[in-house]
């Protein structure tokens, strides 16, 4: 079976349906990434611990406590050594920080982010996990935008401007922030091992923004205990930024190239850092202060 997933082929024996991932007719055996799925029950990872991961050009992975040893090779195959059933969890581990691993391997710029259109404009939303992104971006895809990436963001430079490649309709949030202003995503997909009790949801067609696409605007998304507040970066500050997001761990194989698409991201958006309270109003807060701005 084939999908389209990053605005690339993907060959997986295993259905990936059930995250809105669609499947294409249109491949190439040739330059479509291949995924391997290997049962490895009763084996003990003891040279591993919970989420290590390692990355260079030929070989990189990523390990996960009583799910899986994702192994990547040369950004062209995943194998997944799963150690329990093949399940939610194991599928959604597999579509984030493993293909960020691939992309690392091909020289794409690869960031821990989610974005979207709204408005005409791209927003892309950076943070650590538990930081708000998810948040903020469902709750601009309620108020009519059309996510690009949740959580994985891949960029492509081969065109005059560095562009975002979309990755697929779904999206994954808590029941409070699925219930705020009483516009509900519906039909749950439930996880069993994650750290968080937030749920994914499989978008309308129209809510997902299928096409590579410049972005406008890099918000960094910091908790605080004052006031809601937007603070427009210079670009030393945007770099910093920006290089702290990253997906992938350090490796002397992709620090150069790195740095060299961090800095033209830098030049080609506006960064702002976005410090609010841990409170549903500052969604509200978010969408008041970027229409008097900027919309």
């Amino acid at each position: 079976m084939f999908y389209t997933l990053y605005g690339q082929t993907v060959d997986s024996k295993v259905p990936l349906d059930s995250f809105g991932i669609k499947r294409t007719n249109h491949h190439s055996l040739s330059d479509s990434i291949q995924l391997e799925y290997i049962y490895y029950p009763d084996v003990e990872f003891k040279e591993y611990i919970n989420h290590q991961t390692q990355l260079n050009k030929e070989y990189g992975y990523y390990f996960i406590e009583n799910i899986a040893l994702f192994e990547v090779f040369n950004g062209k195959k995943i194998v997944i050594k799963y150690f329990n059933k093949i399940d939610n969890d194991l599928i959604h581990s597999l579509l984030n920080y493993p293909f960020a691993i691939l992309f690392n391997q091909r020289r794409k710029y690869v960031i821990h982010a989610s974005s979207v259109v709204f408005e005409n404009k791209v927003f892309c939303f950076c943070g650590k996990t538990q930081s708000g992104k998810s948040s903020l971006a469902s709750y601009l895809i309620k108020m009519g935008g059309s996510l690009i990436s949740e959580d994985t963001c891949v960029f492509d430079f081969s065109e005059s401007f560095p562009k975002i490649f979309p990755s697929y309709n779904f999206i994954k949030i808590s029941d409070e922030v699925n219930k705020y202003k009483n516009i509900h995503f519906f039909d749950p997909i439930i996880f069993k091992n994650k750290s968080s009790d937030r749920k994914g949801y499989i978008l309308d067609s129209q809510q997902f923004f299928s096409k590579k696409t410049k972005v406008d605007y890099f918000i960094y998304l910091e908790w605080s205990s004052d006031s809601t507040n937007l603070i427009k970066l210079n670009n030393a500050r945007s770099l910093s930024m920006l290089l702290s997001n990253e997906f992938a761990s350090f490796s002397e194989y992709n620090a150069s190239s790195n740095f060299k698409s961090a800095s033209k991201l830098v030049n080609q958006a506006e960064h702002f850092l976005y410090k609010r309270k841990k409170n549903l109003k500052t969604l509200d807060q978010f969408i008041n202060i970027f229409s008097k701005k900027f919309l």
